[in-house]
């Protein structure tokens, strides 16, 4: 007994020493340190801009960390090793941190990217419905809802860390108010408590599943005029107050980084504003955490040169840029903001403070005492996908059912399927995955709603399925899948289509008309092409809606005998079989108001939803 006490003893002293003496000791350099701000305080100003350095892995050369003491690594959306897999993954990401290790003071480099809806960048991963899917299962049931967003948190850290990657760009806190904004999707709901419920719970289960969140994007992105990514917010006092909460809750859940929206507010852009990020978030909030840009946001700042906006940022209280657009931009962010220190327009202190931050968020991840990662994991787990089905169920929503026909789908026994969105993993995933816009088709692994349906009938009905809609035969029931294209952010903006001919040449009158139409987030051409098809077949229609907002559907929704908003609900398109076909209820509620137009007459309100 007496051995295994000085054994113990022994083996307590080894790690005292190694972690109180040099806690990135990973290369066995010299420098020791006791807490961090005895490291930065040991720390030259080349190697404390480093920190704040975020590059992206394909704007950087083999030895690019170790000369330049680069802080942070991110992979934009599609950005990936040639191997993409998480074998391909992990020893990328143990590359960049082996060569970190080298540099003098040996600080690991953080790796980081946008894992917003599952870990979608990776081949073959889970990906799980977008927030807005998530949203409409907590307007249905919130305390389902939380239980829902834990577990998309969850998942999503596993399937991070089985690639070697612990940092997410998520979750979104932005409350959308206006369902144009190309981003709606990546919020949970138009309503403040259920985006505040949603992104601490998601917070929760990614940071106790390994992963770091990332809270985003502050502030008012969900309140621009007409609904413009990266467009001017009015909010006085009492509206920033009232789109706070989600952003308070996150912190209180755990989440230490943070960061800003393109987007301004009355008139001051979000990444240089002080009023805000240092007097708002950081004194009067408390936020203890750091603050990483926006890709290349810096470049939107007023100023007039460069140096100017990253003087204008720092100072605001950003403390990583996020220097994308190729290797030189970066490498001329480094070289400016050391200039404007030595010109002492950015004070030291402002410097000492940002990579005390940026230390902190890593030694609270782990990430001086285990920087690699040892083997690789399981992405796109049977497990994974179980859930990732239940969460596809539930978040569907039934806005029409006359003559109960859903609850006759399971005895029809000759089913026509109709549609692109049908049999398509991209279109039902939609943005963020694989690629940053996405894409249609086979893009990943997965089970189509087409798949689905022909799973859950196998035996006791016929499925036919046509693209167009233009089958021969005599069906009993016609379900038509139709949706928007994929597309993220800006891309998906409606109010910024607003496009014409010359107004020199053209009356008041018939400009607004083209504005008006240009806003609408219409059926697509070629799903009314189908739909008007499938009304032919003198039976009933169900509609399935693959979208990341509500669409502007005017009347048409009248010739549907049923219809269901699917949202974006990931790869796994069995969830909508099985509640269309018995085995699961309609539960879910729409987290938007949905209206014929946009601006117009209410078809359903926020919460609305069919149980049958």
């Amino acid at each position: 007994m007496k051995k295994y006490f000085i054994l113990l003893f022994a083996a307590s002293l080894l790690l005292f020493t190694q972690t109180s003496c040099n806690r990135a000791s990973a290369n066995k350099k010299s420098v020791t340190w006791n807490s961090l701000e005895e490291l930065v305080s040991q720390m030259t100003l080349a190697e404390k801009v480093g920190q704040m350095t975020q590059a992206e892995r394909g704007d950087i050369r083999e030895g690019d960390i170790k000369t330049y003491f680069l802080g942070s690594i991110l992979s934009g959306g599609g950005s990936t090793p040639a191997e993409n897999t998480p074998e391909g993954w992990v020893d990328m990401t143990n590359a960049f941190i082996e060569e970190s290790l080298q540099t003098r003071l040996g600080i690991p480099v953080i790796y980081g990217l946008d894992a917003v809806h599952g870990n979608a960048i990776v081949l073959d991963a889970t990906v799980l419905p977008h927030n807005v899917g998530l949203g409409a299962i907590a307007a249905g049931d919130s305390r389902r809802g939380a239980e829902a967003a834990y577990s998309a948190g969850f998942i999503t850290a596993e399937e991070m860390l089985a690639t070697g990657v612990r940092w997410n760009f998520a979750p979104v806190l932005g409350v959308a108010e206006d369902i144009r904004w190309g981003r709606t999707y990546e919020s949970y709901s138009e309503n403040v408590e259920i985006v505040t419920v949603m992104g601490a719970n998601f917070v929760r289960g990614l940071q106790e599943g390994g992963a770091a969140a990332c809270m985003k994007h502050f502030l008012g992105e969900g309140q621009t005029i007409d609904g413009r990514n990266q467009g001017n917010a009015l909010l006085d006092r009492a509206g920033i107050e009232r789109i706070l909460p989600p952003y308070r809750a996150a912190m209180d859940a755990g989440a230490i980084s943070l960061m800003p929206s393109y987007s301004s507010i009355n008139g001051i852009k979000m990444h240089e504003s002080k009023e805000l990020l240092t007097g708002l978030l950081k004194e009067d909030m408390g936020f203890e955490g750091f603050i990483i840009s926006d890709w290349a946001a810096f470049i939107q700042l007023s100023g007039g040169s460069f140096k100017a906006q990253i003087a204008n940022a720092i100072n605001a209280g950003v403390d990583m840029y996020m220097a994308t657009n190729g290797r030189a931009n970066w490498m001329m962010f480094i070289t400016l903001l050391k200039d404007l220190v030595e010109e002492g327009i950015v004070p030291m202190e402002r410097i000492d403070d940002a990579v005390l931050r940026i230390l902190r968020f890593k030694q609270s991840i782990g990430l001086f005492d285990a920087p690699l990662t040892k083997k690789a994991g399981t992405v796109g787990s049977d497990a994974n996908r179980t859930v990732a089905r239940t969460l596809a169920s539930d978040s569907l929503v039934l806005l029409r059912n006359e003559n109960n026909v859903i609850q006759k789908l399971p005895a029809y026994r000759n089913i026509l399927v109709a549609g692109h969105g049908a049999n398509n993993i991209g279109m039902q995933c939609g943005g963020w995955t694989t690629t940053w816009q996405g894409m249609h088709g086979p893009v990943t692994k997965g089970t189509t709603i087409l798949e689905g349906i022909r799973s859950a009938t196998e035996g006791r009905a016929v499925v036919t399925y046509d693209e167009d809609g233009k089958a021969d035969g005599n069906f009993d029931v016609v379900i038509a899948v139709i949706g928007e294209d994929p597309y993220a952010e800006t891309q998906g903006d409606r109010a910024s289509l607003i496009t014409g001919p010359d107004p020199d040449h053209v009356s008041a009158e018939d400009i607004d008309t083209l504005r008006n139409r240009s806003n609408q987030i219409n059926i697509r051409p070629n799903d009314m092409d189908m739909l008007w098809e499938a009304y032919g077949y003198d039976c009933p229609v169900i509609v399935i809606m693959l979208s990341g907002r509500p669409m502007t559907i005017g009347d048409e929704y009248l010739h549907w005998d049923a219809f269901v908003a699917a949202w974006l609900p990931g790869t796994e398109g069995a969830g909508i079989a099985d509640v269309l076909f018995g085995n699961r209820n309609f539960t879910g509620r729409t987290p938007y108001t949905w209206r014929k137009t946009i601006n117009g007459e209410i078809l359903y309100p926020f919460g609305y939803g069919l149980t049958k």
